[in-house]
């Protein structure tokens, strides 16, 4: 089943290849310089989001450490010998003050999560931070047989994969569960309930379900913390629809993943050096996004950040917290480096008059 779910993702079940048309679709010139935090929100790497929960409160860093990368061999390549770079990485953010790791059953193949278990291992369990998620498909078969108890049984080969007696936020990872969002919620009740994870939260959930999902707690004491979707300069569709200030607007975190189009906005990549072709989100042809490019890059060039600084920059200044994949500690520095400045209204809206709009999918990104 755990090839199943990796074969899926790493086909891009949530990706533009395949689904949409290879030619970016620009944001609409009315949301130019639109949807901004005020100047004053400005977060340091030792600030804090906090997430609503049951019992208390979650309380993370501005940027969350995506570990998709990490133990997975079909979509990132992860080889053995990258452990200890990874290592060095963990270490020079948690230092800094980021404190979240966003990690999945599906990524690797449970690897991710034993690979993040390795590098908190030993650590105080209040000083950090762990997300995973639960992929519900119609391929499972405990969704039928325990509908309910599916997320349950599933956080619990998580725990053990992770080596912890609970995590601090458990995501329902999309829209593919067989199961009513009701059912669902009764399952992550019991997660929450008996002490498996303290927040549970949504990804890739439009804002009908996430209303329907935060109805359905709420009969069981629950808030919904957070929803996760895939944003980034190169997509704005949650913030042009609405599904970022909906979250804002009722106290949930949103989380952006794919912060830096899997690299796309890192100038890394050009259109004779294109990304992998298994790096599906947002995957336009290079050649069709150098306009974007060279203004992210300008911006970069005059204040003296990495382009991924200053689109991570970007994504904060917007109101989400970003995701993002980290194997190294040169990329561990340039995440350090979005924080503690922000973006000026005037390079707000040249970003954004060179922003993509993007679309949903029918089967994953309804957000």
């Amino acid at each position: 089943m755990e090839k199943v779910l990796q074969t899926g993702l790493s086909l891009g079940m949530s990706a533009t290849s395949g689904i949409h048309s290879s030619k970016p679709n620009r944001a609409p010139r009315e949301f130019d310089g639109k949807n901004i935090m005020p100047p004053s929100y400005c977060p340091t790497a030792k600030d804090r989001v906090v997430f609503p929960a049951k019992n208390g409160k979650v309380e993370t860093s501005h940027i969350c450490i995506g570990a998709w990368p990490w133990g997975d061999k079909s979509t990132w390549h992860y080889k053995e010998e990258e452990f200890p770079a990874i290592e060095a990485a963990w270490r020079e953010l948690y230092d800094a003050g980021i404190n979240f790791i966003d990690t999945a059953q599906a990524y690797g193949s449970g690897e991710s999560e034993r690979l993040v278990g390795k590098l908190v291992k030993g650590l105080p369990r209040d000083s950090y931070v762990i997300q995973t998620k639960w992929l519900g498909t119609a391929l499972d078969a405990k969704n039928y047989v325990h509908a309910s108890e599916a997320p349950y049984k599933t956080l619990k080969s998580s725990l053990e994969r992770l080596g912890l007696e609970y995590v601090d936020i458990y995501l329902v990872h999309g829209p593919t569960h067989p199961q009513s969002v009701k059912t669902v919620a009764e399952g992550l009740a019991k997660c929450v309930n008996e002490g498996l994870t303290k927040a549970v939260g949504v990804a890739n959930y439009g804002n009908d379900k996430v209303l329907e999902m935060k109805a359905a707690l709420a009969e069981h004491g629950i808030p919904l913390a957070t929803n996760q979707v895939e944003y980034s300069i190169l997509r704005r569709y949650p913030e042009i629809h609405g599904e970022i200030q909906m979250c804002l607007d009722n106290g949930m975190v949103f989380q952006s993943y794919s912060s830096l189009a899997q690299g796309r906005l890192t100038g890394k990549y050009t259109a004779e050096h294109p990304p992998p072709k298994t790096y599906r989100f947002s995957s336009y042809p290079m050649e069709e996004i150098q306009e974007t490019l060279a203004v992210l890059e300008k911006i970069a060039k005059a204040r003296g950040k990495a382009m991924a600084s200053v689109a991570l920059n970007y994504n904060i200044s917007k109101g989400a917290l970003p995701l993002v994949g980290i194997r190294n500690p040169e990329q561990a520095r340039q995440a350090i480096d979005a924080l503690g400045w922000r973006l000026s209204e005037q390079e707000m809206i040249e970003l954004d008059r060179v922003s993509v709009e993007g679309t949903r999918t029918v089967l994953w990104q309804q957000g």
